[in-house]
């Protein structure tokens, strides 16, 4: 008699049961378990040692310890819901803010392919779809968010799981007629989401969800019933009237974005440019139509227009110091002079210096003659003075009758030299089209060929040449190529031609709006020293000075070059 009253009276009681359970639940939940992760932890029903002849029998109101008649199936549930950590779910990748405040631009959506063109080959693709009854392909890789809990299930029927699933997870769920069938399965820690893909996964069974509501049926049926509903769905889009409607495009060429549209087109849609009018025709239905336009009106936006400001500043210093001395003069011993050696041989001795020649400078060794003739140089090692460089001092000093006579002339030249060039190029260009900007001269040159002498010319010119392109978050990313190339008239060839200076960057960066960026520097320094002396006489303390002549050099230059992007219409082609 207990067989045959079990099956009726199982259900009335399993509902009751979890309705005595629910306050449980509750309390649980506001005292969560001591766990080592801190997450609350809900029994719903757990005992330490199973024992589900006895239970089922006090259900039954039958008496503990019966004899349990053969072939009776009796199941097991334990289910032990898991609380999630409050920040188990991170946020979604375009709601993250990035580094420095600012927020990682998000996506927009523009069209949405109905649910009902999704084709599985498979019946193992588990998921949740909106509309179509499939699971998604791969819904190994599909992501659980719900509660985690803990199952344990022995030949448990399926209704009965789908009910303790729905009271778990907060959702409705209604199963077909043509679900049946028991469940043995244990798992622990897991959503309660994922085991409910496991439990249908395992019957062959898939499920369709709209909101809160999940329709379980045999993948089968759900497989027919797709399958129908795509025919329709080509049967309406078959019989759907066609419209056709202008879409003007303001900013960009409507030929460029005319294969956009088609690629959206339904079968029986076409599309056409007006070029006089920059106008796209296209026909097609109405829901068709409206996902080309809202994709037109996202692309025809206002193209940004990039100021971009270069400033190369350019500094030398030239520093030289030169220092000679000339110095000599003569000696004479003679009857002629009144100062007789004598001897018999040498009577008569003279000693002058002979470093001169016609080119000698000896100004100044004479206060009424603009210059000496004959200074008779024995150190001829002057610095290069003249007209706008240096100094230069000449003493003489000689006895009576000429008998000595000395002749010294010092020089001495110092240089220091400062320039700075600042050239500030600026240009404005629009997003991912290529600026030039330039300024310099044509240097001509000859050139000797078969033909004779020729006359060609070689540019020397500042020249900015750069292609920005504005990102999403309003930096502008750029390939920039700056050169400037000057004449040289202190270095010239054989001919007469000048060598010519150049200065070269080229690179790419990423520079936020309105900031400047230092994209380049060279520094150069050359320093020298030159030393011309009598060998041996020169090498001697402080006495060297008198018989050798020192030059020293530092030339410095330095070139830094900056570059400010910066967008002129940010507010309608970034802030859209």
């Amino acid at each position: 008699m207990r067989r045959s009253i079990a099956p009726q009276r199982w259900l009335p009681l399993f509902c009751a049961a979890l309705s005595a359970l629910a306050p449980m639940r509750a309390e649980a939940q506001r005292r969560p378990a001591q766990r080592p992760d801190n997450r609350g932890y809900i029994t719903i029903s757990r005992d330490q040692t199973p024992d589900p002849v006895n239970d089922v029998a006090r259900a039954e109101g039958a008496t503990p310890n019966a004899p349990r008649p053969q072939g009776t199936t009796v199941p097991v549930v334990a289910i032990a819901p898991v609380e999630q950590q409050a920040d188990a779910e991170p946020r979604a990748e375009g709601d993250a803010p990035a580094e420095g405040g600012t927020r990682t631009p998000r996506s927009r959506l523009i069209a949405r392919e109905s649910a009902e063109t999704l084709v599985s080959d498979t019946s193992d693709e588990a998921g949740f779809l909106s509309v179509a009854p499939l699971q998604v392909a791969g819904a190994r890789g599909r992501r659980y968010t719900g509660r985690r809990v803990d199952i344990d299930l022995r030949d448990a029927d399926i209704h009965n799981v789908l009910r303790l699933l729905a009271e778990v997870g907060s959702v409705n769920i209604v199963a077909s007629q043509d679900v049946e069938g028991s469940v043995t399965i244990r798992m622990r820690n897991v959503p309660w989401d994922q085991a409910l893909d496991v439990i249908l996964a395992a019957r062959g069974l898939g499920m369709q969800r709209n909101g809160n509501i999940i329709r379980v049926a045999p993948q089968t049926v759900l497989d027919r019933e797709r399958e129908l509903l795509i025919e329709r769905q080509r049967q309406l889009a078959t019989l759907e009237p066609l419209e056709t409607r202008l879409m003007p495009v303001s900013y960009a060429l409507a030929s460029e974005l005319a294969p956009r549209a088609r690629e959206m087109l339904s079968a029986r849609g076409s599309v056409s440019v007006d070029e006089r009018t920059n106008v796209m025709i296209v026909r097609d239905t109405a829901a068709v139509l409206n996902q080309i336009e809202r994709l037109i009106r996202s692309l025809d936006t206002q193209t940004p227009q990039v100021l971009i400001e270069a400033r190369i500043v350019e500094a030398t210093s030239t520093f030289s110091r030169d220092i000679g001395i000339q110095w000599g003069g003569d000696i004479n011993f003679g009857q002629g002079f009144g100062n007789p050696t004598g001897l018999a041989f040498p009577s008569s001795i003279g000693v002058a210096g002979g470093a001169t020649d016609m080119m000698t400078m000896s100004q100044g060794l004479s206060p009424t003659t603009l210059n000496i003739p004959n200074p008779n140089f024995a150190v001829n090692l002057p610095a290069t003075v003249g007209s706008g460089s240096g100094g230069a001092l000449g003493f003489t000093f000689g006895s009576v009758n000429g008998n000595f006579n000395l002749n010294v002339r010092l020089t001495a030249a110092e240089v220091n030299n400062q320039l700075r060039i600042v050239s500030a190029p600026r240009i404005l260009t629009l997003d991912n089209r290529e600026a030039l900007i330039a300024q310099g001269t044509l240097i001509p040159y000859s050139q000797v060929s078969a033909q004779g002498v020729q006359t060609a010319f070689q540019e020397a010119k500042l020249q900015l040449r750069v292609r920005p392109h504005v990102t999403a978050d309003g930096s502008v990313s750029m390939h920039v190529r700056i050169t400037r190339d000057e004449p040289d008239f202190n270095r010239t060839s054989t001919r007469g031609d000048p060598t010519i200076l150049k200065k070269e960057a080229e690179t790419d960066l990423l520079v936020p709006d309105g900031r400047t960026a230092v994209i380049g520097g060279i520094f150069t320094r050359t320093t020298g020293r030159s030393t011309n002396q009598v060998p041996g006489l020169g090498d001697i303390p402080i006495l060297g000075a008198l018989f050798s002549r020192r030059r020293s050099t530092d030339d410095r230059g330095e070139m830094i070059i900056f570059l400010t992007p910066r967008i002129v219409n940010r507010a309608e082609a970034i802030g859209r």
